[in-house]
């Protein structure tokens, strides 16, 4: 059975969820039709390949832009209400600021609804991130959504201190217990996130353990000679919780022993300055690479270069922490050896002493002493490596989890 599945997201596309494009293909290539709910593009997002192979941005509806200065604003509102006076009614209702609070009248609500207008019914509403499920659950009330509602977690959504405690734009006390009883289902990547979850108060026999996938296919080793140089990889973006400048310690560590090492984080972020200063202060300029945002095709030639991998995640000061990692499978897909921290949801993502090591957080000495295992010996490299691919393939392949996902959503719509 094809399905009709609105797929509520926030930027699209963005950066740093390629987990969402590699979802997205394989509910297209079953033949659903899926309909792309945005806010926009974000500015700094690659150009990954299967934007354009399989023409997303053709199936993606995005949300006005909404003038900052007030005034140009409304008068904009104004326009759009005139330009689709048949839905006039909805779009009313999305003013009743005794109801929505501020939300209605900084005009914010009035704004995403517009995507909405004429694209109603659908058998599954999928949104990512809680506050896209909060949303959804408004957008019903005034008539404009209908469908079967699952809300997927994935990690500030539930994990960022400020944002649990921010008496919310949406005017919901409580954040999350308004879903409680509409939203059929919530998917989350690990166990780790299933516990946080349940201690918001959403009941364990709703929440559904989904990890993210990726093609193994395409996240596959292609440079098979040896790499005569120390090279270590990361893929993250930079920001406190993925702990980078531990692992950045932990090359200066390791720069006696490997004075060739070199050492690629592969991401972009607000840390940059920081980081940068870091590399400056411990002279490693000439070891360690900030390169920036990158497709996924770039991202694999890193992956490809690489003998091992390391994110050394921690729990930021703001409750930020890995849920997944999604990473770190795709570098045990392209056969590296990990190095990972034990924050979050990373250890349940690879094998401890099968797939890589598991070290404590914010301890640049360990992180070396696994790195120095691994850069040393070829043969456990090697071995790791093997173990890691076929670990992902059976467990986080894009199939296997699409198969999981289609079985959700067929209970889901059978309930």
């Amino acid at each position: 059975m094809k399905l009709k599945i609105a797929y509520c997201v926030g930027h699209f596309p963005y950066q740093s969820e390629t987990y969402l494009l590699n979802q997205l293909k394989e509910l297209i290539d079953e033949g659903h039709d899926v309909t792309i709910f945005s806010w926009g593009k974000s500015d700094i997002a690659p150009k990954h390949a299967l934007l354009n192979e399989y023409d997303m941005l053709s199936k993606t509806i995005e949300r006005p832009h909404i003038p900052r200065n007030i005034f140009k604003r409304s008068i904009k509102a104004v326009y759009l209400l005139l330009a689709h006076l048949p839905y006039s009614l909805p779009l009313l209702k999305t003013l009743n600021f005794f109801k929505y609070g501020k939300y209605a009248a900084n005009l914010q609500f009035f704004y995403d609804a517009i995507p909405f207008i004429g694209k109603s019914t659908f058998d599954i509403v999928h949104c990512q991130f809680g506050p896209n499920g909060i949303k959804a659950i408004n957008y019903r009330e005034i008539g404009l959504l209908k469908g079967k509602l699952i809300t997927s977690f994935h990690g500030f959504d539930v994990n960022d201190k400020d944002f649990l405690s921010w008496p919310t734009h949406f005017s919901r006390k409580g954040l999350y217990k308004d879903l409680i009883p509409i939203c059929e289902a919530f998917t989350v990547s690990s166990q780790f996130t299933k516990r946080t979850v349940e201690a918001l108060g959403i009941p364990s026999s709703k929440i559904v353990i989904l990890p993210v996938g990726l093609d193994t296919s395409k996240f596959r080793k292609q440079r098979y000679t040896a790499n005569a140089k120390s090279v270590i990889v990361t893929v993250s973006r930079l920001i406190a919780a993925k702990g980078l400048k531990y692992s950045i310690s932990a090359i200066k560590i390791l720069q006696s022993k490997y004075p060739d090492i070199k050492y690629y984080i592969v991401g972009e972020g607000v840390l940059r300055k920081q980081l940068e200063k870091q590399i400056n202060t411990l002279q490693l300029q000439d070891h360690i690479f900030l390169v920036g945002a990158a497709t996924q095709e770039q991202v694999i030639g890193f992956y490809d270069k690489a003998q091992v991998f390391v994110l050394s995640g921690i729990v930021a000061d703001d409750g930020e922490v890995e849920t997944q990692g999604l990473v770190v499978q795709e570098a045990q897909s392209m056969e590296l050896p990990v190095v990972i921290s034990n924050a979050g949801g990373l250890p349940e993502g690879m094998v401890e002493g099968v797939t890589g090591f598991v070290v404590p957080q914010k301890d640049p000495q360990a992180i070396a002493d696994k790195v120095d295992v691994l850069l040393s010996n070829s043969d456990l490299r090697e071995k790791m490596g093997h173990a890691g691919r076929q670990y992902v393939i059976t467990n986080f392949d894009n199939k296997v989890q699409h198969k999981k996902l289609m079985q959700l959503y067929r209970e889901v719509i059978s309930s």
